[in-house]
Parts: structure tokens; C-alpha cells; sequence
């Protein structure tokens, strides 16, 4: 049992957090979002429950506004037509953003009674669950005879992203990448005709579209994002295939052990590019409210998760023209691409043999064209399953939404070997790069200072970590 991962905590500590309280946020899309109406909703779509004889499955989530109600749409068509089939019933558990948290925590105190049959968790969660005994890997259960899916059915980057070890740790599930979103109004203003293509580009923009009043006050900044550990490992790794951010590629060929990023020369490259964007004096680097600022107008260009491409529809309605676009390269020599994001499902066996064939049934369906569709043009979540754009309605989503369109074009435009790092301690590290990134910004640190401060304190997490496990 590894001694980081597994703490020991106390009785009452545990009730506390396996009964909904305090954890920390696992996924780079924020846990800033009002999640009280999410599970609100997901109360009123719920269905009544189980019929006599029928396997329970318990299905914990993240999901919430308008992916929570996609996704609770896709199991109450399951509950209602191939589970009552099967006798399979779905119980979905909206958990926040920390699910996998009382997962590890269950396991910790024996917990089954508390514990999920599938949870959904980040990628980058994988090396925490093969750790833990409950974990089932996939890897026979999609080349069985009869299976719903198999691994021709994914696309290669996001097999790669749920595998470690050479084994299928979880199933692909509401995966994203990064994009860039644009006032397309504001550029043509401007004089831009295209959005920026690369880090040089995107500084000549800011600068061009930042409004200030009279008094030098920014009425209107031309880009916003706060870097931190997924934006900047999508930096580093879009450079090239062998920019992994840690050795033995980026732990998917064996367990980091440290940073490559000062060693490859990757962190400085990206240093230099985002220092020119904030000489600008247009770029915000601190995220309140990025949704509502891009949506009223108050900043030109920013990057976010592909995942909030409806929201983003719903929220800038007709008030004006807006797009996406690959995100920018660090130079133009850059090959590699945009790193797959988001989360998967992971299979749990807490002893009950039939519990397990009913949940390998549910992510099965959940991975399924059907599925996928539902949550794709109802979020923006890439299609994990292949035969989605060969459905006729999909075709006609993407001609009349051709925005939901490029991050899946993105992403098969980009190496498989553009991944995040499975960095072990990845809560600790995304707040070293997040707190060292916000210190650059301010002018606090220099290129040399932030790239020391990154790899050393990150590597002393490491460290820590292999000095209690190896």
C-alpha cells in the first residue's frame, strides 16, 4: 500500500469526506462551477430506482451543468432500454471533484458498502487506481468475443492516455483538449482575417486587441488564461514526440522519477513566449470568471477546455460571432500537438463477480457511438468512439456547429505521444506550477529562477514520494 497515496486518517475524518465533505479538485477544466444546481438536476432526471432482481451499479461522476445533464440523459436511456434488457439498473452519484479522493479512501478503510462499481476520474489519476487491488485492468476484458467495444473502436491518443504499464487502466470516457477561443468580431476590428497560429502571433494580437480607457485602465484584454499544470504541459509537450515533461515518457513507460523540461530545453521555450504575450500589457494571467468574461466581452481571445464549448454557445447567444482554433504553437517547428484531457472510467471489483460483468456492460454502453453522441453535442467532449462520425446526425451537428468539430480534428492531428505526464503526486505539482507560473507573470521570478523553482521543488516531490514507495 503505498504510504503517500493511503494515509492514515482518523474514523471520523473519513466518515466526514466518504460522506461529501472537504477534498480536493481533480480536473483541469476547475471546480469554480456552481455544482449545487448540477446535482439539483440529476435529483429530478433520476430514475425511481431499481426493480426487484435487478444489479445495482453505482456510477460516481464530476460531471455537472450541461455534461452532468448530457450524461444523465445517456444512463436513464440505458436504465431504460438495455439495462431493464439486461437487468442492470444504474444508480449515477454526482461526487464533485472528489471522487476519486473517497474511492482511495474507501479502499483505505475496507469500505465496499461506500464504495463506487465505476468512478470517473482524471487520466491522470491512473497511476492512484492501479495501486489499489479493486482496480480491474481492461485490457482482456475489450478482446473478449462479443464485446460491445473494442480497442479498434477508440482513437490511439486516448487508449494511450487510460494505459500504463501496457495495460488499459480505465475506458476513454469525457475526454478534451485545449482551445482557442475568439471574438471573431474583435479580430476582424482588428484587421486578422485568421486567429493566431503561433506564441509570436498570439503577442502581436494581444496587443493589438486590448482596449484601455483614458486612464491606461484595461477596458478589454486580448487574451486570458492562468497556466497551470495541464495548459503548461500541453505547452511543453505540442513542441515535439519526445517532449514527455519526465522521463520514461512522462511515466507511461515506467514510473517518473523527475522533470525533462529544463534538460530539453521545453520550459524555456515556453517561458520566453508567454513573457512576450504579457509585455503586451493586455494579457490576464489570473482566471475569475473565464466563462462570463469571454461571453461579456471582456477579453478577446483565451484558451479553455473544449468541454465548455455549449456553455460557451449558451452563454455569448446572439450578442456576437465567436470561434475556436488549435491552440497556438510555441514555435513554428513544433510537431507534436495538443495533449488529450479530461477523464475516463475506471471498474472496480469490490467481490461481487456480477456486479462486475453489470459495470463492464455500463462502460461499454457509455463508450458506445449512441452514447458518445449525446455527450459530445451536448458538452463538447470529444467523441471517444470512432463510428460517431460516420453517424449521419453527427455529420449534421458538425456541418451546422463546426466549432464542436475542431477539437476532434485537433486531436487526430496531433502524435498519441502528446499526453499528460502520469506524474504520481499531480495535485502537488499542478499547485508548484501553478503558484510558480502566477510568480513569473507578476515579475517576481526570471526565466532561469521559474524554470529552477518548477524542476527543483517538482522533482523534491518526486523524491519524497519514491524515497516512501520504492
Amino acid at each position: 500500500m503505498k504510504k503517500k497515496l493511503i494515509l492514515l486518517l482518523s474514523v471520523s475524518m473519513a466518515a466526514a469526506l466518504l460522506a461529501g465533505c472537504g477534498g480536493i479538485k481533480t480536473t483541469e477544466e476547475g471546480a469554480a462551477e456552481n455544482t449545487s444546481a448540477s446535482e439539483e438536476s440529476l435529483k429530478e432526471n433520476s430514475q425511481d430506482g431499481p426493480a426487484e432482481g435487478q444489479t445495482t451499479v453505482t456510477f460516481w461522476h464530476s460531471l455537472n451543468g450541461s455534461a452532468g445533464e448530457a450524461l444523465t440523459e445517456v444512463i436513464n436511456n440505458y436504465n431504460n432500454g438495455r439495462g431493464k434488457e439486461k437487468g442492470i439498473y444504474v444508480d449515477l452519484v454526482f461526487q464533485g471533484y472528489e471522487g476519486t479522493d473517497k474511492v482511495i479512501l474507501a479502499y483505505q478503510t475496507k469500505d465496499t458498502k461506500n464504495a463506487p462499481d465505476i468512478n470517473q476520474g482524471l487520466t491522470s489519476t491512473i497511476p492512484s487506481m492501479m495501486d489499489l487491488e479493486w482496480t480491474v485492468d481492461l485490457t482482456e476484458m475489450m478482446e473478449q468475443e462479443g464485446s460491445l467495444v473494442t480497442k479498434e473502436d477508440f482513437y490511439e491518443p486516448m487508449l494511450r492516455s487510460c494505459t500504463a504499464d501496457g495495460k488499459l487502466m480505465a475506458v476513454p470516457f469525457a475526454n478534451s483538449n485545449l482551445l482557442l477561443y475568439y471574438n471573431e468580431e474583435a479580430l476582424e476590428e482588428a484587421g486578422f482575417d485568421a486567429p493566431p497560429a503561433t506564441w509570436d502571433e498570439l503577442a502581436s494580437y494581444t496587443q493589438a486587441l486590448t482596449k484601455k480607457d483614458e486612464d491606461g485602465m484595461v477596458e478589454r484584454y486580448g487574451f486570458e488564461m492562468q497556466i497551470k499544470r495541464y495548459q503548461l504541459d500541453n505547452f511543453i509537450v505540442q513542441q515535439s514526440q519526445d517532449s514527455f515533461v519526465g522521463d520514461n515518457e512522462g511515466g507511461r513507460a515506467g514510473e517518473m522519477t523527475k522533470l525533462t523540461v529544463k534538460e530539453d530545453g521545453t520550459l524555456k521555450k515556453v517561458l520566453e513566449k508567454v513573457e512576450a504575450v504579457n509585455h503586451t500589457g493586455g494579457y490576464k494571467y489570473v482566471e475569475d470568471s473565464l466563462n462570463e468574461e469571454f461571453a461579456n466581452g471582456m477579453t478577446a481571445m483565451c484558451m479553455m477546455s473544449s468541454s465548455r464549448l455549449a456553455t460557451i454557445n449558451d452563454l455569448v447567444g446572439d450578442s456576437f460571432q465567436w470561434n475556436v482554433a488549435p491552440i497556438p504553437k510555441i514555435t513554428e517547428e513544433d510537431t507534436s500537438g495538443a495533449a488529450v484531457g479530461g477523464s475516463c472510467l475506471t471498474l472496480f471489483n469490490l467481490g461481487d463477480e456480477k456486479k462486475v460483468e453489470a459495470a463492464w456492460d455500463v462502460l461499454q454502453y457509455c463508450s458506445s457511438p449512441e452514447a458518445q453522441f449525446i455527450l459530445s453535442t451536448k458538452s463538447g467532449y470529444i467523441p471517444v468512439n470512432k463510428n460517431v462520425e460516420e453517424m449521419e446526425d453527427m455529420k449534421a451537428y458538425y456541418e451546422k456547429n463546426s466549432e464542436f468539430k475542431v477539437p476532434l480534428d485537433q486531436m487526430k492531428a496531433s502524435s498519441p505521444l502528446a499526453q499528460e505526464p502520469l506524474d504520481l503526486v499531480y495535485n502537488d505539482i499542478d499547485e508548484v506550477m501553478t503558484n510558480t507560473m502566477l510568480q513569473f507573470c507578476q515579475g517576481e521570478l526570471t526565466i532561469d529562477e521559474t524554470i529552477d523553482q518548477i524542476v527543483d521543488q517538482c522533482n523534491s516531490l518526486l523524491d519524497e514520494y519514491h524515497q516512501a514507495n520504492d
